[in-house]
């Protein structure tokens, strides 16, 4: 059952354990609430009087402000963890004390009627205030993105809780009486306070820690807010809508308690009314659940209020046409019950959309100003109208007539505010925001508004190109006829990519409504990529002009692989969709790739050994598209081929490997598990990923929480090794093991801190690990006392604190030890330290010695001399040790001659060049015959680097001066990679190059 739930609501491992501690105390919250909600109402009508009712509202809207001012005060006052834990014991303790006057009337026989106004406007703050810290709590305990996942989960949790609430309240009040009912909604919500409690310390407490220094940014003041909200039409109708739904609910709430209080005359029959009511409606609540979402979506924010606003009004004519009848009871009983449930559960979400326009910074000070106004007003609009039957003596059927009035004015606003919100979307896409793209894709999958799509279309010709670019992606993920037209009048007036870009975002109908003559244009055009757009098209067709199978022959002649794969990519004939594919395969690169992905996409297995091949391609790209492949068409074979690659694969091919793998699924989870226990820190750090992200709870505690407590206790032996090797007194050694040192621990922790994430939340246990790593010792007392509390996976959490613990004593005692070890010779690598870099960097330093250690590491031992030079370049001087090392492995030394040339003026060069030794001069010959010395280079200095951007001839001349020089070379190809992989080499070659472009910029000046 609880993996149909989990599966129903598509919840993850992480979700689970807050729908646990949370999702019981919305229950329990939701029962405590309509139990309490019953019983007030029903003392309060039946002892003081229906009649003042309206009064009771009035006040209430009056104490409003007053009471969010208190809390406000309270908020500020009090951390956030302190101000939820107060807040619900406040509720306890009115609750408690309210319900200890109750049985005190009840035992004693007498009573204070004075008490009942007390009551309901405590017991209604309850009410309001409770609902309030749930929903709160809820969004702060949990990530966006996971409150979508579980909020629908807490809310059938609450309204499961209503339902029994509704159950109790109708079979238990007659036998209780509702004093000791009050009394159990008190009860209820006492025994959700635990979880409660374990919630905020689980999930919440992680989240409070921030940095002394950090500043928060100024927020503007509520005048601002005020200011700007009075000076909008859109705004303030917005609010006007805001305030007449809940008054015309406040009005059908009345009318309702009224009629009810006329047909049921005793308390109990009151009681048990009320709860019936209750039932009904979160049933209806429940059922309601199932499609709101899809109904929203499909109405759209601003139609949903438009549609609500006409219910609004047919509630209160079916009010004012049986008010006087016997059926008045069922009249109003069902526009009370459409009103409450068409107000809460479509209403109030579809007022969020309203906002969305306002820039993100500002988003909720609009908001919760406009929620302010509406609040207090709506209940004193409300209670007024109330009272034209409670006090100025109007009749039912009369107040209904002015109901039917208000709602017609609620049915004008929605209508204003309909044609205002698309007004201020058009404004809104005028601006061309670069939010535009993600809210305008929300927008149009709920709302078609003829407005909104010319506006769209308008922006194909704004001056802007990013604009222009922005509007026909977004057209892509939201296709539309009617844009044809200015979609290829924009990529006509754009590049080729920008064409074949518009073309991918025609409508089907659009590209079919096109006469023969231009569709053959596009198909023909000179460009690759537009026509391969253009068949694409094409090949959507059900029966295309021509017949699919001649298009599908001129595509597959087209000398572009690009078109040929769009054919192969439809193809009916499995053999010559092979053929076809296997000829690509074999092709040059761009052909490879795009054949790579028809494999992939089709799941041909019989091409898996062609794709295999691919992989001896040199080109990285072409490993990549492999790879990708080779996931997709899955299985164990290709699960134990992926899992041989990961060893000596660099970062970009790894990355690949792990997501192919992922796209195995299941059957690869065999095959990495072997490698839980492998030395190399990367091959352990991929398997654990993919192992996290593919197996179940068992696994990961069984299997990977153990590798990750091993892979602890080797970064403590990492720790006293380094130790060692610093106690020798070789600066340079020390630092380069110190900074691998570094690089492991920060990597390894990665991944094992990621394992966490899968027992606890995305949000709290980064911020733990941030707590416990801070140079603040009491922020870092702090984390540590969160992971000793066991939080996520108990082992795991020990060992990381264990971890931690020790990480942060000092280590004389370890450094004595180690300088005793260094004066009576070398110590012997010890077994727990795997990383070859370590072991490597330690026999240099000599901190360890022995030929088979020597054997073992003889790759790591060459390259490190080219390290702890290329260490020292500007260039490589943010490049971790194993970045480092792949680049040594890949760079040449070579050594010119004094009088020889590094680069010839006019001649291509395409490497990248580091002098490790020696000077060159950097000259050249204008065009009148002069030559002239521009600058001199020296060691650690680089040569070459505008060569990597084009191809053109150099302008300049590299030579040898003085004495030979000795260089490292990195060829062009390899130097391209190096920047896609590594960025911080690119912005160094920017840098360099930077640099050299004010040397000029200077000599220039000095001529002048």
């Amino acid at each position: 059952m609880l993996e149909g739930i989990k599966s129903f609501f598509n919840l993850r491992y992480e979700d689970w354990r807050k729908v646990w501690f949370m999702g019981t105390v919305f229950f329990l919250a939701g029962v405590s609430e309509m139990v309490n909600y019953t019983s007030f109402m029903a003392l309060f009508n039946s002892r003081f009087g229906i009649q003042y009712l309206p009064v009771m509202y009035l006040i209430e809207a009056f104490l409003l402000p007053f009471e969010g001012w208190l809390l406000s005060v309270l908020s500020q006052r009090l951390s956030k963890l302190r101000f939820m834990i107060t807040m619900y014991v406040i509720f306890l303790g009115i609750g408690l004390f309210n319900s200890a006057v109750l049985i005190f009337f009840q035992m004693s026989g007498n009573e204070w009627i004075g008490f009942y106004p007390f009551l309901f406007i405590a017991s209604n703050m309850i009410v309001r205030q409770q609902t309030l810290l749930m929903w709160s709590t809820a969004y702060d305990l949990c990530p966006t993105q996971q409150a979508k996942r579980i909020m629908p989960v807490f809310v059938l949790l609450a309204i499961i809780g209503g339902i029994v609430a509704g159950v109790i309240t109708s079979t238990l009040a007659s036998v209780l009486g509702p004093g000791l009912l009050y009394l159990s909604a008190s009860v209820i919500l006492l025994l959700g306070l635990p979880n409660f409690l374990s919630s905020l310390k689980q999930f919440l407490i992680p989240l409070t820690f921030k940095e002394e220094t950090e500043a928060e940014a100024s927020s503007p003041s509520s005048t601002y807010y005020l200011k700007h909200t009075l000076r909008s039409p859109f705004l303030l109708t917005v609010i006007g809508i805001m305030t007449l739904m809940p008054a015309l609910y406040v009005l059908i709430e009345y009318q309702y308690f009224t009629e009810a209080q006329a047909v049921f005359t005793t308390e109990a029959e009151l009681t048990s009314f009320y709860g019936m009511m209750v039932m009904l409606l979160f049933i209806a609540a429940f059922l309601l659940q199932l499609f709101a979402a899809k109904l929203m979506e499909w109405l759209g924010a601003s139609n949903t209020i438009f549609a609500i606003s006409f219910v609004f009004l047919a509630g209160f004519i079916l009010a004012a046409l049986f008010v006087q009848s016997h059926f008045a009871m069922a009249a109003v009983s069902i526009g009370y019950g459409l009103m409450y449930l068409l107000l809460y559960y479509f209403a109030e979400p579809s007022y969020q959309l309203y906002f969305k326009m306002q820039s993100i910074q500002h988003r909720d000070g609009f908001r919760l100003t406009a929620q302010g106004i509406a609040a207090s007003a709506g209940i004193l609009i409300g209670s007024s109208l109330s009272m034209l039957h409670s006090q100025a003596g109007m009749s039912l059927s009369g107040q209904s007539a002015v109901g039917i009035a208000a709602a017609v004015g609620l049915v004008a606003l929605a209508w204003a505010g309909r044609h205002l919100y698309i007004k201020e979307l058009v404004q809104f896409l005028k601006v061309g925001s670069s939010s535009m793209k993600d809210f305008l894709g929300e927008f149009l999958e709920s709302m078609k508004h003829e407005r909104v799509r010319k506006t769209l279309i308008d922006q194909l010709e704004h001056p802007d190109e990013t604009v222009r670019r922005l509007t026909i992606e977004l057209f892509q993920r939201n296709p539309e006829p009617a844009a044809t037209t200015a979609l290829l009048h924009c990529g006509a007036r754009g590049s080729a990519e920008l064409l074949a870009l518009a073309l991918s975002a025609v409508h089907p109908s659009g590209w079919k409504s096109l006469d023969a003559g231009k569709r053959e244009a596009y198909l023909r055009n000179p460009d690759p990529d537009v026509r391969a757009a253009a068949f694409r098209k094409q090949f959507a067709e059900d029966d295309p002009p021509g017949g699919k199978q001649a298009w599908m022959e001129e595509a597959l002649s087209d000398i572009s692989p690009a078109v040929q794969a769009e054919a192969l990519m439809v193809a009916e004939s499995i053999e010559q969709m092979e053929a076809g594919l296997r000829l690509l395969l074999q092709g040059k690169d761009e052909a490879a790739i795009l054949a790579c992905e028809v494999v992939g996409a089709r799941k041909l297995a019989n091409l898996y050994f062609d794709v295999m091949m691919c992989l001896l391609n040199p080109a990285p790209l072409v490993k990549i598209a492999a790879v990708r492949a080779i996931g997709k068409l899955g299985g164990s074979e290709a699960a134990t081929n992926l899992r041989e690659l990961l060893i000596g694969a660099d970062m970009e091919l790894r990355a690949a490997i792990e997501l192919a793998l992922m796209d195995v699924g299941e059957e690869a989870l065999p095959e990495m598990i072997r490698f839980l226990d492998s030395p190399n820190g990367e091959i352990w750090r991929s398997t654990v990923a993919i192992v996290n992200a593919l197996g179940n709870e068992k696994m990961i505690r069984e299997l990977v929480v153990p590798s990750c407590v091993a892979k602890l206790r080797e970064l403590r032996a990492n720790d006293e090794f380094v130790a060692q090797i610093a106690a020798l007194g070789q600066d340079e050694w020390t630092q380069l093991a110190r900074m691998r040192l570094s690089e492991v621990k920060s990597a390894l922790l990665d991944t094992i801190w990621t394992v966490m994430i899968r027992f606890g939340d995305e949000r709290s246990i980064p911020q733990i690990r941030h707590a416990v790593e801070h140079s603040d010792e009491e922020i870092r007392d702090h984390g540590l006392e969160i992971l000793s509390e066991g939080l996520g996976d108990s082992k795991l959490a020990s060992a990381l604190l264990v971890f931690y613990q020790q990480h942060q004593r000092t280590s004389a005692s370890r450094k004595a030890s180690a300088h005793s070890q260094a004066e009576s010779g070398a110590v012997e690598l010890k077994a727990e330290v795997s990383d070859p870099w370590l072991q490597a960097i330690a026999i240099k330093a000599g901190a360890a010695k022995g030929e088979s250690v020597l054997v073992d590491n003889w790759e790591y031992l060459s390259a490190l001399d080219k390290i702890v030079f290329l260490k020292q370049v500007p260039l490589f001087a943010e490049i971790s040790v194993e970045e480092l090392g792949r680049i040594a492995s890949i760079a040449s030394e070579k050594v010119y001659e004094e009088g020889s040339y590094l680069i010839k003026q006019g001649e291509s060069s395409v490497a990248l060049k580091v002098i490790v030794e020696g000077h060159v001069e950097i000259s050249g010959v204008n065009e009148d015959g002069i030559e002239g010395t521009i600058s001199v280079l020296g060691s650690k200095q680089s040569i070459g680097e505008a060569a990597l951007f084009d191809d053109r001839p150099s302008l300049v001349s590299a030579q040898a001066l003085f004495d030979h020089v000795r260089v490292l070379e990195i060829e062009g190809n390899e130097t391209v990679r190096l920047v896609r992989l590594y960025p911080d080499i690119g912005i160094g070659l920017l840098r360099s190059v930077g640099n050299r472009l004010r040397t000029m910029e200077r000599m220039m000046l000095k001529l002048g």
